[in-house]
């Protein structure tokens, strides 16, 4: 007789309990309930690629099932079960498709919301180049020991900068693996301290391109452009002026004609190459305006894990002076590191410029040797917003005078991409 009342006086007590936990949170208590007594699961995958197929659905509860509908029509299913599987026969349309599941029982009902995405061969197209609208802006501040780049005998300047670049562009898809590009850049910098003014310049760059992106040489672009680079002028003076201010003359035009091409070997590894014809023309000065020829090729491969670059630069320059006329080689060694979330790079630069024909009014051909080493650290903030940082330390010597120097550079820029 003990033992059933105490019984009786737990069973008092629990139900008490549940009570009480129901009278203070009811919402809760519902859910959780409704939730846990009816469980929706979809048994198809959630991409196809063929327009008809059958989704598969099941259903499992803790009481027998009253009404099953999916996409407001009613399915059949056995009377009483607490377990069913449905077969949903569908015709889809491109991109997302929504099937809501409603299902009640005795003890409550439940939705849910089934995904299923038809990725046509233009959609997963449209998925790949992204919107045909696309705006870059890079913010940019750099630091100089030595922007008059001068040799180390004489006093360096130290300087402070800051930097706007835009690059916009628009796509217009003519055919599933063709486009054309309008792409635009503009870019001013400002320098923090009066004394280089004069060493501002603005740029402006126009172009249209045809992208093939199933060719014989993997992706091929064909490109016309025209550019346009002023520099600051302090006092003004009659010179032809920049196009979009009037603080800037007009230092240079010139008309660019590109055949370009990326062609992806196998996974993580591509070859690229690129032949440039510009017509340079450089206002004030006939001898230095004529025609330059560049031919730029890279191969990028996963060396021993590490993101690896080799790049080279052969470029031919005929201008109108007739001791102006130079061939130049460059070359380039760059590493790629990810420490997630940042990634570390290391990129070496080497280039060497020489006259073809030598001046008699000089001691034989001039040649100027550069090299550069850059470590960077890139961190994507988000898909939209990357955060650089890259100290550049870099060595010129030449024959020329006035054109030796040293100068190490400090830049820290932000991406941002809409």
């Amino acid at each position: 007789m003990l033992k059933r009342l105490q019984n009786g006086n737990s069973a008092h007590y629990m139900i008490m309990f549940v009570l009480f936990i129901m009278l203070c949170f009811p919402g809760s208590a519902a859910a959780t309930t409704h939730e846990a007594e009816i469980l929706i699961f979809s048994l198809s995958a959630d991409k196809v690629k063929e327009q008809k197929g059958v989704l598969k659905i099941q259903i499992s509860t803790f009481s027998p099932i009253q009404q099953v509908t999916v996409k407001g029509k009613p399915s059949k299913f056995p009377k009483g079960a607490s377990l069913v599987w449905l077969k949903i026969p569908y015709t889809l349309n491109p991109g997302v498709n929504i099937f809501e599941v409603y299902v009640k029982t005795k003890l409550g009902e439940a939705k849910k919301k089934i995904r299923t995405i038809y990725e046509t061969p233009e959609l997963l197209n449209q998925s790949k180049l992204g919107d045909p609208f696309q705006l870059i802006t890079i913010l940019g501040a750099a630091t100089s020991d030595n922007i008059e780049k001068v040799d180390d005998s004489d006093n360096k300047s130290y300087a402070f900068s800051s930097s706007l670049l835009f690059v916009p562009s628009y796509r217009f898809d003519i055919f599933n693996d063709s486009s054309i590009y309008l792409r635009g850049v503009v870019m001013g910098d400002q320098h923090h301290n009066g004394t280089f003014e004069s060493k501002e310049v603005s740029f402006k760059q126009a172009s249209i391109e045809w992208e093939e992106r199933e060719s014989w040489a993997g992706v091929l672009t064909l490109l016309l452009g025209t550019n346009e680079a002023g520099t600051r002028e302090i006092p003004l003076t009659s010179s032809p002026r920049d196009s979009l201010s009037n603080k800037y003359k007009r230092a240079t035009r010139d008309n660019v004609y590109t055949i370009k091409a990326k062609q992806e070997l196998e996974k993580d590894t591509t070859w690229n190459w690129q032949l440039d014809r510009k017509k340079k023309h450089v206002e004030g000065s006939d001898d230095d305006s004529g025609y330059s020829t560049t031919l730029s090729a890279a191969y990028v491969t996963p060396l021993f894990g590490v993101k690896t670059t080799f790049g080279g630069t052969l470029e031919n320059a005929n201008l109108n002076g007739t001791y102006k006329d130079t061939n130049a080689l460059k070359t380039k060694l760059k590493v790629d590191y990810p420490i997630p979330p940042v990634t570390l790079g290391l990129q070496y630069d080497f280039s060497q410029t020489e006259d073809k024909i030598a001046d008699p009014s000089l001691a034989g051909k001039t040649k100027t040797r550069n090299r550069a080493l850059a470590l960077s650290l890139n961190y994507p903030a988000a898909k939209w917003c990357i955060f650089g940082l890259t100290q550049k330390y870099e060595r010129q010597s030449s024959n020329i005078v006035g054109s030796t120097y040293k100068l190490n550079t400090t830049q820290l820029q932000v991406i941002l991409i809409y």
